[in-house]
C-alpha cells in the first residue's frame, strides 16, 4: 500500500529580507501511512507550519518531492490537481470559518470542493445536504449548535465546527495545526480524543502539529519531532526520554518547559548535572 504522505529530501526555503535564504525545511525524508494518527512537535521556527503546507500542496518544495497517495502533484494540473487536493481536509488553528455565518453553512464548506459554483451560491441562501452537516455536528458534539450564527460560539465550539466540515469533506487524510491553540487546557483533551475517534472510526490519516507535548505523548502512538529543519527523532512516546525533549526545545524554550515540569533540563544530551 502507497504511504498516505511521502517526503523525499524534501527542502523549502524563504528568503530573508536581506536578500539571502533560509531553510525552513531541508533534505526531510518521512513518510506517514494510510490510517496512522501521528503528532508532529518541536520549536518555534522547526519547520511545523512548512511541513504542514506542503502536505496539504499550498506549498510545493524547492527541491525533493512531496508525494500524496502515491501521486506526486508536480505532474498534475487543473482537475487531477484539485481532486488530489480535495483528499486531505485541514483544521487550521484560526478556524478558517466565517464568523457572521451559522455554524451549518461552515460545516457546508466542506463540499465546496465537488458543488458546482451555483449549488455553492444557492447553499448561502438555503443550505444543500443538511442532513449530511447535521450527522457531521452530532459527531463531534454540536448539532444542537447547528443553526447559531458561528460568532457566538466558543472557541472551543468554532473548533468543533472545523471539525465537522473535515468530516463532510469526507477526505481520507485530516490535518490539525495547533488545533487546541485556542481552546481552554481542560478542552484540550477532549478535542485531541475527538480528532482520535474521528482518525480510528473512518480509518482516516491524522497528522496534528502540537505545542503541547504531554497532550501529544498521551494520545499519539507515534511522535516526530522536528528540531534545526529536519527530523530529529520519529519514535514511539515510551521511547522519548526527557534529555531529547530538553535536546529539542534547547534555550530559551527549554527553559520555559523546564519551569512548567514538563522536562529536567539538566537532562538535555552533552549537558550533564
Amino acid at each position: 500500500m502507497e504511504p498516505a504522505f511521502a517526503l523525499q529530501k524534501a527542502t523549502k526555503r524563504y528568503r530573508r529580507a536581506d536578500g539571502s535564504w533560509n531553510a525552513a525545511l531541508e533534505e526531510v525524508d518521512l513518510e506517514f501511512r494510510p490510517g496512522e494518527s501521528v503528532a508532529v512537535i518541536g520549536p518555534s521556527g522547526a519547520g511545523k507550519t512548512t511541513l504542514f503546507r506542503l502536505l496539504s500542496l499550498t506549498l510545493r518544495p524547492d527541491e525533493g518531492r512531496v508525494l500524496v497517495d502515491g501521486a506526486d502533484p508536480a505532474e498534475l494540473g487543473g482537475r487531477a490537481l484539485r481532486r488530489l487536493r480535495s483528499r486531505t481536509a485541514t483544521i487550521h488553528q484560526q478556524h478558517n470559518l466565517i464568523p457572521s455565518l451559522r455554524a451549518v453553512h461552515n460545516i457546508l464548506a466542506g463540499r465546496l470542493a465537488v458543488w458546482s459554483f451555483p449549488r455553492a451560491l444557492l447553499s448561502l441562501a438555503l443550505p444543500r445536504e443538511v442532513r449530511r452537516a447535521a450527522e457531521a455536528a452530532e459527531k463531534v458534539g454540536l448539532l444542537d449548535k447547528l443553526w447559531e450564527r458561528t460568532d457566538r460560539l466558543s472557541g472551543g465550539e468554532q473548533q468543533r465546527v472545523a471539525a465537522a466540515r473535515a468530516i463532510v469533506q469526507n477526505a481520507r487524510h485530516i490535518l490539525a495545526d495547533e488545533p487546541v491553540a485556542s481552546v481552554d487546557p481542560s478542552r484540550a483533551d477532549a478535542l485531541i480524543t475527538l480528532l482520535r475517534r474521528m482518525s480510528e472510526e473512518d480509518g482516516k490519516t491524522l497528522i496534528v502539529n502540537l505545542h503541547d507535548v504531554p497532550l501529544a505523548l498521551r494520545h499519539f502512538p507515534r511522535i516526530v519531532g522536528l528540531h534545526a529543519n529536519g527530523v530529529l527523532f520519529d519514535l514511539p512516546p515510551k521511547a522519548i526520554e526527557e534529555g531529547l525533549l530538553a535536546y529539542l526545545y534547547e534555550e530559551e524554550e527549554a527553559s520555559a518547559m523546564e519551569a512548567r515540569g514538563w522536562i529536567n533540563k539538566a537532562a538535555a544530551p552533552g549537558r550533564g548535572s
